[in-house]
């Protein structure tokens, strides 16, 4: 019975573009979930298609597995839209901010998954580490081979006052794609208005909501195992002196990676991929009811039709939101 097995509750965001890579991320962590363990998952739907949403409920065992399909309401999008507006992100890139206001009030954390990743661990070791009073886990940001634990080195925050938010050189830098969220802590001190609200007086943030967790969570988070979120720059290294990582450690994190997590473009279902890894993205893709897709010239190109009419759409509708706004300010 599904209900005798342990839960481990998990999130994904996804459009109907990343329908596919969500299917990977979510079976290759059902793969590899512990058999005394059941997954539920909650997919923050940001216009996934009937039609793919019926083809992952076929990928996925549904004797292991609870889906719920959550489109965030009317007032939700309209307070992301508002916050994020300046940004070229999709919309459905910020949903991982609303998981303290949807996700029933009973489940107190979430691991939280991007939708380019690939699991290839047990996610209940990462379900069972202890969060303590830390309002999430994960795992050090890295940038162009230099594992970030420093803001100076991050080029995103170079305009502001780091002082007036209370951060130090000695304070580190998270990748947001994987994240175990104290969801009890966010509810209580209101973490997801604080980081929109940043956003918001800084739209020139290159990684607006990754930006803002930082910010706001400047030494509140307790660190990951790098192998829980092997982000692409890790295979930039030309040798193990290098690294800022002992050799053993650095070993398993290319050989023996958690999580691998497609960072950076173009992605493996994308067009002159080089991902060294991306063969482990079609080992779990053919075991999906997408199995034998590949990028040949029709797919490509059909998916840049269908994204640049997407950004006009972005677009169009933001022009709108500003127009609206002025209106309403000088009426």
């Amino acid at each position: 019975m599904i209900s005798a097995l342990s839960p481990v509750v998990v999130a994904c965001a996804a459009d109907d573009f990343f329908s596919m890579p969500l299917a990977v991320t979510a079976f290759s962590a059902l793969k590899n979930l512990s058999s005394d363990y059941r997954m539920v998952l909650y997919v923050l739907d940001g216009g996934v298609s009937s039609h793919n949403k019926a083809k992952l409920m076929r990928t996925l065992n549904a004797k292991r597995v609870e889906i719920h399909w959550i489109k965030p309401t009317s007032k939700q999008i309209e307070k992301v839209l508002l916050k994020g507006r300046a940004s070229n992100h999709p919309i459905s890139s910020y949903y991982r901010l609303l998981l303290p206001e949807i996700i029933p009030a009973h489940v107190n954390k979430v691991i939280y998954l991007d939708s380019d990743v690939v699991v290839e661990a047990d996610l209940a070791k990462l379900w069972e580490q202890d969060l303590g009073e830390n309002y999430l886990l994960a795992a050090q940001n890295q940038v162009d081979g230099i594992l970030l634990n420093s803001w100076h080195l991050n080029h995103s925050v170079e305009s502001l006052d780091l002082k007036q938010y209370g951060i130090t050189p000695e304070d580190k830098y998270l990748n947001s794609g994987v994240l175990v969220i104290n969801l009890e802590q966010w509810r209580q001190d209101n973490i997801a208005d604080q980081v929109l609200n940043l956003i918001a007086n800084h739209p020139d943030f290159p990684f607006p909501d990754q930006d803002g967790i930082n910010i706001v969570l400047a030494g509140k988070w307790k660190e990951l195992d790098p192998r829980w979120n092997q982000t692409h720059v890790v295979h930039s290294f030309t040798s193990p002196q290098e690294t800022p990582y002992a050799p053993q450690l650095y070993f398993d994190l290319i050989h023996h990676p958690f999580i691998i997590h497609y960072t950076g473009r173009p992605k493996p279902w994308s067009k002159d991929c080089t991902h060294p890894q991306a063969d482990r993205f079609f080992k779990y893709l053919d075991q999906t009811a997408w199995r034998g897709w590949r990028n040949n010239p029709f797919n490509f190109y059909f998916t840049l039709f269908r994204r640049s009419m997407r950004r006009l759409k972005i677009a169009v509708s933001r022009r709108i939101s500003l127009f609206s706004d002025s209106f309403f300010v000088r009426n």
